[in-house]
């Protein structure tokens, strides 16, 4: 760190080669934070006031759950980092304010500040009616907090109001929604929703009605997501392994397929074509057969950038493609990956440009959470939960329900891009990772800052210092009895 410090006062290292280089190693730092406990049951939320949160036993800590059912989807705002929404897998949804919390370092126990409860027979006829069934996934609408999508196993796609938890509009669409995804940069208002069926199921907020299906044949869609730079391209990921990619503008639809088999992209093969005399144009661009990965794809992301895109597959792979070829970069990440259940899965990436070694990949790795180096896949930081370490006796059971179904990124408003500087963190975190769990948890995971005590450096100086008086201390004392004279050294 001095080193840096002194390279960016002498010119050396430029202020954002500095700003990258430090959260290229707060990356590395995250670390649990058991201090942040939420919690959504009544009956613990009242003994909580009435002990007050400060004295709750590290005994009663398991007993303080956001659902109670389990928790199933989770996000975060991502214009100042305040807010979350989580939803439960018996469909309640509650929402919260994580800056309710005096200091990220002290025992907190956050409380829901608003909740929709879930709907009954009884409540049908209620304008502000919650799901029915299990939440499936969440999203704060991509261009205000005030809004947020949530969508069940009762086969419906809601719209809310953050302010007052109010239902805004309802979308039923006859089939299991596993997921849905909104463009972070288009003018249209359209949803594209992964659903039981092969089909993309876009919805359009506007006209309240399902208005396009991208057909696809193969099987159910597990996971869309929208281009960060192109506002009417969309990936979606399929039970039979394809990733296909979309212009929702063309009637043909499908662009574009990515091929795990193919480590050169379109570029070679147009280069190709054009030396064996063949009409590019009049060429298949890519092979009708052509698979991301050998399983289900249940897992799409692409970086803020979108210069590269990020799948998962049942198969346990992870793969990252280059999104302007549509080449596969051959990253490896080893067989440490954990992914076989059959469920929309959640990939976190840190903001583009926010460090130096390139972009981190979040991995819920079922009872652990791996933080990856996107392009080489090496590992960084492993976080486990509570209870993983020697699953024997009569935990094992508990351990099991520990599993992780969701992430969220907590950051505090911008992007990683270079007009604006990487931004991580909330006005009271500098970096924080909130993960759902079957169990009812919400955990939080928190980058860590290295006190005076923690730095080598100074540290040595300190040392260095303390030698240093001893040695004047000494001389001056032979000096003194050898002359008789009160002699200083300076």
């Amino acid at each position: 760190m001095q080193t840096r410090l002194l390279a960016r006062e002498t010119g050396d290292l430029q202020p954002q080669n500095f700003a990258c280089s430090v959260a290229g190693d707060l990356i590395r730092t995250f670390a649990p934070a058991p201090q942040h406990r939420f919690d959504g049951e009544n009956l613990t939320s009242q003994a909580a006031k009435r002990d007050g949160p400060s004295v709750v036993s590290e005994e009663r800590a398991h007993n303080i759950r956001a659902h109670g059912a389990g928790v199933s989807a989770l996000d975060v705002d991502k214009f100042d980092g305040r807010l979350m929404i989580s939803g439960g897998a018996d469909g309640s949804i509650k929402i919260w304010d994580l800056e309710s919390a005096p200091s990220p370092h002290t025992l907190h126990t956050f409380k829901p500040a608003l909740a929709i409860a879930r709907s009954t027979q009884d409540a049908r006829s209620s304008s502000n009616r919650g799901h029915s069934h299990g939440i499936t996934h969440m999203a704060f609408y991509p261009f205000d907090s005030g809004a947020f999508l949530s969508s069940s196993f009762d086969k419906t796609l809601k719209l809310w109001s953050t302010a007052r938890a109010a239902l805004s509009a309802e979308f039923p669409l006859n089939a299991t929604i596993y997921s849905h995804a909104t463009s972070p940069v288009a003018d249209h208002l359209l949803v594209a929703c992964a659903t039981q069926h092969s089909n993309v199921r876009l919805v359009d907020l506007k006209s309240g009605s399902a208005v396009q299906a991208l057909v696809a044949h193969g099987g159910p869609v597990l996971s869309t997501a929208w281009s960060p730079q192109h506002e009417y391209i969309l990936a979606s990921g399929h039970a039979d392994g394809k990733v296909r990619i979309w212009d929702i503008r063309r009637a043909g639809g499908v662009v574009a397929q990515l091929d795990q088999e193919d480590s050169l992209g379109v570029v070679h093969r147009f280069t190709l074509a054009a030396a064996n005399g063949a009409d590019w144009n009049r060429q298949p661009h890519f092979r009708a057969s052509a698979q991301a990965h050998d399983e289900a794809v249940n897992g799409i992301k692409w970086t803020d950038d979108g210069r590269h895109l990020v799948t998962a597959g049942l198969d346990r792979k992870i793969r990252v493609w280059d999104a302007d070829t549509g080449a596969n970069t051959l990253a490896s990440f080893g067989s440490l990956i954990q992914n076989q259940h059959p469920k929309t899965a959640n990939i976190l990436l840190s903001p583009s440009g926010l460090c130096d070694f390139g972009d981190a990949l979040i991995w819920a790795n079922d009872q652990e959470i791996l933080v990856l180096n996107m392009l080489d896949g090496t590992v960084m930081t492993r976080l486990r939960s509570p209870g993983v370490t020697n699953p024997v006796g009569p935990r094992s059971s508990e351990i099991g329900r520990n599993r992780i179904t969701t992430m969220a990124w907590r950051g505090a408003g911008g992007s990683g891009r270079r007009a604006l500087g990487p931004v991580m963190g909330g006005a009271q975190s500098l970096g924080t990772i909130y993960s759902a769990h079957l169990d009812g948890h919400i955990r939080a995971w928190m980058m860590t800052l290295p006190g005076p005590d923690d730095i080598e450096d100074i540290e040595e100086v300190d040392k260095n210092e303390e030698v240093r008086t001893r040695k004047r201390k000494a001389v001056d004392d032979a000096y003194k009895s050898l002359m008789g004279k009160n002699i200083t050294f300076a």
